[in-house]
């Protein structure tokens, strides 16, 4: 018997590389010029706000998207975007669906960044 395997669907406008922040390691790119308003889809598995599940993950604690009282724990491209105060993307959320979604254009090549929920912060004092 195979084990279960998730595959996640790529997307060939964006790529990770190095981050422009100094010890922050991989970053999400934009490989393409993109317009305002473009989206990449949260990938990952559900677990409920506060589980065993949720306490299990806190390793993932700053990437986790909230949705409703569950949480998404990001697989592929959309986990790799960093914390910034001047961030370039917002969460949005169509029905059950979560996105990130580009606030304005974007060159091809220039990072991407999400401005973290508070609690996730403390972690990011110096981010730009």
């Amino acid at each position: 018997m195979q084990p279960d395997t998730i595959q996640i669907a790529e997307d060939q406008r964006f790529e990770v590389r190095d981050s422009t922040i100094v010890g922050a390691g991989k970053g999400l790119f934009a490989r393409i010029e993109l317009t305002g308003g473009a989206r990449l889809e949260v990938f990952g598995p559900r677990i409920v706000a506060d589980s065993l599940e949720d306490r299990c993950t806190s390793f993932a604690d700053t990437h986790k998207f909230r949705l409703g009282n569950l949480l998404i724990v990001p697989f592929g491209l959309a986990g790799m975007a960093n914390h910034s105060n001047n961030p370039n993307l917002k969460k949005c959320i169509l029905g059950d669906r979560v996105y990130l979604e580009t606030l304005r254009p974007i060159v091809a090549g220039e990072e991407l960044f999400l401005a973290y929920v508070p609690r996730a912060r403390i972690y990011f004092e110096d981010a730009p």
